[in-house]
């Protein structure tokens, strides 16, 4: 368990990419990705898509935030699922990163995410490290996308997951430019 101050810096940086209506400077493009810098000194690296749902359109996105005023200069993750998509109640979260949706490799990550109730995020620096090596790995061998998938429902059953498309053109780039403006 990590101590209760890294935990509650984590929850900020996702409640800023999630809540922020303040001002925001206009992005800079890698790809699919997109750095922003919000309320001041808060950076996000985000890859957003949007799909029509129930005669609406919906929003994902994942994103990695940093504040540059933080010493530790840490990262958070976020994941927020497609709107109306999302009824999950457990404190943690299994999410699936796969290359192929229909198949587990060995060199596919799995991890325990904390639960926001719309969203989810990752707790550990260890884990967001994690996860942009398995993303900056599979961007580097050519790989277009990678698979995110989650029990939608609280009762945990795979007939309700959320799957996410995540595509990595640009993010290895994005997230090199996001650590240098945390840098400050």
């Amino acid at each position: 368990m990590l101590p209760k101050q890294i935990h509650i810096r984590r929850f900020l940086c996702a409640a800023i990419i999630l809540y922020s209506s303040g001002p925001v400077t206009a992005a800079d493009r890698f790809g699919e990705w997109s750095l922003e810098q919000m309320r001041g000194t808060v950076h996000t690296l985000s890859f957003k898509q949007s799909i029509p749902l129930d005669n609406k359109n919906a929003t994902s996105e994942l994103a990695f935030a940093c504040d540059e005023n933080d010493k530790s200069k840490s990262v958070g993750s976020i994941l927020i699922p497609f709107e109306r998509t999302y009824e999950n109640q457990d404190p943690d979260v299994t999410v699936m990163i796969q290359k192929n949706p229909e198949q587990y490799e060995s060199s596919d990550l799995s991890q325990e995410w904390r639960n926001g109730f719309d969203y989810i995020f990752l707790d550990s620096q260890d884990d967001v490290n994690d996860l942009v090596s398995f993303l900056r790995a599979n961007e580097g061998h050519g790989l277009k996308s990678v698979h995110f998938s989650f029990s939608a429902h609280a009762d945990g059953s795979p007939e309700r997951l959320n799957h996410i498309i995540i595509n990595l053109s640009g993010f290895s780039d994005g997230f090199n430019a996001l650590q240098t403006a945390c840098a400050g």
